[in-house]
């Protein structure tokens, strides 16, 4: 009995291993084509993610690394969001 506890444990434990690797893979990726948009296109980036209590943040910079503009506040973020519709590909 001891032992099936003890598998179930290790493979929650990969399980969750492999789902922070993805995500860190997925944010890197994203952090690739955003700053691609930026460059390319000359957009304005203001990226939030937030997953797990932890904030991730991508905004964009001028030439000398400061920020041209502010990143909207919280309300505005929140009255201007799209929604995302997951489809299962």
């Amino acid at each position: 009995m001891a032992s099936q506890q003890q598998a179930q444990k290790l493979a929650r434990a990969k399980a969750r291993r492999t789902a922070n690797n993805n995500y860190q893979r997925l944010i890197k990726t994203l952090y690739s084509k955003l700053r691609k948009l930026n460059e390319i296109y000359n957009a304005d980036i203001y990226f939030v993610a937030r997953r797990n209590g932890r904030i991730v943040e991508c905004a964009s910079a001028d030439a000398t690394g400061r920020r041209p503009w502010s990143p909207p506040d919280r309300a505005a973020l929140v009255s201007t969001s799209l929604l995302c519709d997951d489809h299962n590909d």
